[in-house]
């Protein structure tokens, strides 16, 4: 049996940061990952030379001095990464579809303005209004804003307005409200369910800054990888966690992996989604009420995601990502069941180093899980032939649906694979193939870190929140129980005033 200072279990984004963490500091810790590598959501794959990007599209609020750039500047992974800016004129590019009509929206709030206020020059009130609104929601979090002094009551869910609410107070032009919620396709929660606060903390990040990162999400695994190995963590790959032990008291004792290994610690960090936690507990560890809570958290829209190789790079995609957007009703489409002439399309291009000018091409479209359930019970490796039989006309009708909508990649791209919710399901190991875990909402309190196994706690973006940046501000609010908060948070103040 092997003992610990500390147990990580999930080596994606929130793992790997709490893991290096807690090493930082002197720590002996474990860090524990079902699949073969690290960061298996993140780190993405390669066909025929190409490298696909699956979680890294698009990174916001990582230029110099904000909120990210901190963090990683803290964690000692900052010099391993090299940014790459998206256009500054027009990262994000709604089209209109039925009007014919694009705005780009660029980074930077000043930008943000003034393109805003040219696409739509009736409604200037409202865009100030919205824009204000969103940089003090974002800049009121301590964990945002280094130069607020730590309070716990930031981590009070004191929501009382959605984003529909809000925007609907605003102004009545459908069309403007439309894009306010681009970003909603960012995180997988409807306007009328996400909460306003959440929406801030996602768009917040990339009004300030939008970026994404030489070598992409691989080079952010490898930039992790490498402090976890210089400060001694112990990682585990291909080991799945089969039973959380704790004593009488209900004080967490060690974890059981498949194959026999025994891990030993008096905390254990788990970052992985929380219904994947509750299968390792025997009955009793944790009280009906919390199970059903747990199990019964509403997620976030999965997802089909065509993967495809551009010949020579699509000048449209350079430094930029297009939606797609037909005029559909944001809550049907982030249900997954609308027909694919009605759902939103996000299309984002990767980088071309290495691939002799190729490009890889990527094609999202929310998707309910429920189209998949009957052959739930498969794998990765033993899926029907009728699934298969049935993923292959539904690639053929997104393809038709991408280039019809989009005719830049006509002649150009060839789509060599598809995700589906399955896939999803598998390597995010969420019940339902959700792209970002738990979805954060005005109806439902998503679990605090704290459980009721005493050493036991839960860390990642169905915590505290979405994507990449809410990944890293969950498991600092973790270790943060561990650590200190203001302790962190006085480290990563001066880092910022440095």
């Amino acid at each position: 049996m092997d003992a610990y200072d500390y147990i990580v279990v999930g080596a994606g984004i929130s793992g790997m940061t709490s893991a290096l963490l807690l090493a930082k500091y002197g720590h002996k810790v474990a860090l524990v990952e079902a699949f073969a590598l690290p960061g298996p959501t993140v780190r993405g794959f390669s066909r025929q030379g190409v490298h696909f990007e699956t979680g890294i599209h698009l990174i916001g609020g990582l230029g110099e001095g904000d909120p990210l750039d901190i963090y990683f500047k803290h964690l000692e992974i900052r010099d391993e990464l090299v940014n790459i800016p998206f256009k500054e004129d027009g990262c994000d590019c709604f089209r209109f579809e039925k009007k014919n009509i694009q705005v780009c929206l660029p980074y930077g709030y000043e930008r943000v303005h003034r393109t805003l206020e040219k696409a739509f020059p009736s409604e200037k009130k409202a865009i100030g209004k919205y824009l204000e609104r969103i940089r003090n929601i974002f800049n009121s979090s301590a964990f945002l804003n280094f130069d607020l002094d730590f309070s716990h009551d930031d981590l009070a869910h004191k929501e009382t307005e959605s984003l529909r609410e809000y925007l609907d107070s605003l102004t009545d032009n459908q069309e403007l409200k439309d894009l306010f919620c681009c970003h909603t396709l960012l995180y997988g929660t409807s306007p009328d369910q996400a909460m306003l606060s959440t929406h801030a903390l996602v768009a917040g990040s990339y009004f300030l800054s939008s970026h994404t990162i030489e070598g992409g999400g691989k080079a952010l695994v490898n930039a992790y990888l490498k402090q976890l190995q210089k400060h001694g963590v112990d990682i585990f790959c291909g080991k799945k966690v089969i039973r959380i032990n704790h004593d009488i008291d209900k004080n967490f004792k060690s974890l059981v992996l498949d194959g026999g290994d025994e891990l030993r610690s008096k905390i254990c960090i788990w970052s992985a989604h929380p219904a994947s936690m509750l299968s390792c507990t025997e009955d009793g560890a944790f009280r009906p009420v919390f199970k059903r809570r747990i199990n019964e958290l509403q997620e976030t829209v999965s997802a089909l995601i065509l993967f495809g190789i551009a010949t020579t790079p699509v000048e449209t995609l350079q430094g930029r990502n297009i939606y797609l957007w037909p005029g559909s009703d944001y809550s049907k489409v982030l249900s997954g069941k609308t027909e694919m002439t009605e759902n939103a399309i996000f299309l984002s291009a990767g980088q071309t180093l290495g691939s002799k000018g190729r490009q890889s091409i990527t094609a999202i479209m929310p998707c309910n899980f429920d189209r998949f359930s009957k052959w739930k019970d498969s794998g990765l490796c033993n899926r029907p032939q009728e699934y298969i039989n049935f993923k292959v006309k539904l690639m053929s009708k997104f393809e038709k649906q991408v280039f019809s909508r989009c005719p830049e990649l006509n002649n150009n791209v060839k789509f060599v694979d598809m995700a589906t919710p399955l896939t999803l399901r598998d390597y995010t190991l969420s019940p339902y193939g959700s792209m970002y875990g738990a979805a954060h909402t005005m109806s439902q309190y998503n679990p605090l870190p704290a459980t009721k196994i005493n050493g036991l706690l839960l860390a990642g973006q169905s915590i505290v929140a979405p994507g990449v940046m809410g990944a890293v501000v969950s498991a600092y609010l973790t270790c943060g129980f561990i650590c200190g908060h203001e302790k962190l948070h006085e480290e990563l103040r001066c880092i910022y005033n440095a």
